[in-house]
């Protein structure tokens, strides 16, 4: 419970409760407990059991359960497709009502003359991924590995990236307008859509208005469309994998494949990461998999060979393969993308990295969101990762800060049964994202049950518990995350996980604090998050 806060009186909330039914319906309004329990929880943690969790079918009756909430005094917090880990949508108290914004999923206008799709911010990437795919077209940031869950609008509030990143940038480069509620119900237009008589074709007249909403956590105000820039689909795809023998070598590998612009996404593995991530899907993974392959290529004759392809390497391609690098580029023909990858192959050479089969990304272009159960270890384990971006030049020396605190703990992960792991990336041409995870063996949430379906809860174990194991990773969590404030680094997804307001210049953190009463004067638009209240 909020520590300023009493008990919500039962009265209010029954008659809070009366009124949103009567707002939105009574099929819209869930009361019970499991699913108040349900909406309060992320991957990592649980927060305060809401009031109710409403679940508005449009943007009209979304502004109007906004302005009944709040005028009750009642704390509105909300929530996309769920699957973060830092704490972001969970209520920091019980007088507290949960928007699950899912039934907002159209996408509103898809505008090939202009270059532009408006889109409501609950549908999930991979929903817009497919119409725009029909129509030739996608948007230059195309969604993070989540993307089958994860919604535009929670990507946008936590800064997501993966697909087309490295050129094209995290999400929020992809926005042009949004509409966002503020938390007296008012729908503000951002953007060339804010001037009266415009169509949402340029994001930037005067202050950037769009961006003081991105990134944000939701904490300034509700998402509730998004128009995103839109391009033709690339006509050719390539894909490579690298085996290097040190992580000093993936690192300056990625980093100058980053300051080329020679590829659209880029990531590598550590040697804990791969043994995870290999050993975990069955053979009927491997089957969807391939099947994957073969439509996502140009023809039925070269899906086929590729295909061919993983299927003999196996599962087993990169066991002498110490730091792994997997890459796409993309381009408007083949001779510009066999350019680019020629100029990466020559980057790895140079670095005395060699080439190892493309299982991996290949297998990822074909199927490029991933299910829920890659959020869970091979056996059913726990899985908690956490993250920091820093400069391309920065990268190894923070990479080995962190495998030197990993091993401070070594004896405690053995006794506990944690397994850690490094997923890198790069955002842009100048960020090197490091990304720590943990994998533990410990009890299934209810988080977990719900989001995975039965055949495959069926598949994982459900450990007993340990308590001392899961305190482990929380401590070393919060460790990293004060190495990372040392270090200079920055963050993705805020939420309530890392020390942002600690980290951040007075004046700059004076500033968001106006911001925020400006727009939210009684601080509840999902107050806590950002450290702002």
């Amino acid at each position: 419970m909020h520590p300023t806060e009493t008990r919500p009186d039962s009265t209010s909330t029954a008659a809070l409760v009366a009124a949103l039914v009567s707002s939105l319906g009574a099929d819209h309004v869930l009361t019970g407990l499991e699913d108040r329990r349900f909406y309060s929880q992320d991957i990592g943690a649980a927060g305060a059991v809401p009031v109710c969790v409403i679940q508005p079918d449009t943007v009209e009756q979304l502004a109007g359960a906004v302005r009944i909430i709040t005028s009750a005094g009642v704390a509105v917090v909300p929530r996309g497709g769920g699957v973060s880990y830092t704490g972001g949508y969970q209520p920091d108290r019980e007088s507290s009502v949960v928007i699950d914004t899912g039934r907002l999923d159209r996408v509103v206008e898809i505008n090939p003359a202009d270059m532009y799709v408006t889109v409501e911010c609950g549908c999930t990437w991979r929903r817009l991924w497919d119409t725009l795919r029909a129509a030739g077209l996608r948007t230059p940031f195309w969604g993070p590995l989540s993307g089958g869950r994860a919604t535009i609008g929670g990507s946008l509030s936590q800064h997501a990236i993966l697909w087309g990143s490295v050129r094209y940038g995290a999400s929020p480069d992809s926005v042009l307008s949004l509409d966002v509620i503020t938390a007296d119900g008012t729908i503000l237009k951002t953007g060339s859509a804010a001037v009266r008589g415009a169509k949402p074709f340029f994001r930037h007249y005067g202050p950037d208005l769009t961006g003081l909403f991105l990134g944000d956590g939701g904490a300034l105000g509700i998402k509730a469309r998004a128009v995103l820039k839109l391009m033709r689909q690339p006509a050719a795809v390539q894909t490579a994998s690298f085996g290097f023998d040190t992580k000093e070598a993936l690192c300056g590998a990625m980093a100058e494949v980053a300051r080329e612009g020679l590829v659209s996404e880029c990531f590598g593995m550590d040697p804990g990461l791969q043994r995870q991530r290999l050993k975990r899907a069955s053979l009927g993974k491997d089957l969807k998999a391939l099947s994957g392959v073969v439509t996502s290529a140009r023809s039925l004759t070269e899906g086929i060979k590729a295909a061919a392809k993983v299927a003999i390497a196996g599962r087993r391609f990169l066991d002498d393969v110490p730091y792994s690098l997997h890459l796409g580029s993309e381009g408007r023909d083949d001779a510009s993308v066999s350019a680019a990858m020629k100029a990466v192959r020559g980057i790895v050479d140079g670095l005395g990295g060699y080439e190892v089969e493309n299982t991996i990304p290949k297998v990822m272009r074909g199927d490029p969101f991933v299910p829920m159960s890659s959020a869970i270890g091979p056996e059913g384990e726990r899985w908690l990762p956490v993250h920091a971006l820093v400069p391309l030049s920065d990268a190894a020396e923070a990479w080995t800060a962190v495998t030197e605190l990993f091993a401070r703990y070594a004896e405690r992960f053995e006794r506990y049964g944690i397994v850690v792991g490094v997923l890198t990336s790069i955002a842009g041409s100048t960020a090197f994202v490091l990304e720590p995870v943990f994998y533990w063996p410990a009890p299934r949430t209810l988080f977990y049950d719900r989001m995975l379906d039965g055949e495959t809860t069926t598949r994982f174990k459900d450990f007993p518990p340990n308590p001392e194991g899961e305190a482990t990773v929380f401590e070393v969590r919060s460790q990293l995350t004060k190495l990372f404030l040392e270090r200079g680094a920055t963050h993705l997804q805020i939420g309530r996980t890392y020390r942002y307001r600690e980290g951040l210049q007075p004046e700059a953190w004076s500033i968001l604090e106006s911001v925020k009463r400006t727009v939210d004067p009684a601080g509840l638009i999902n107050p806590g998050v950002l450290g702002l209240t």
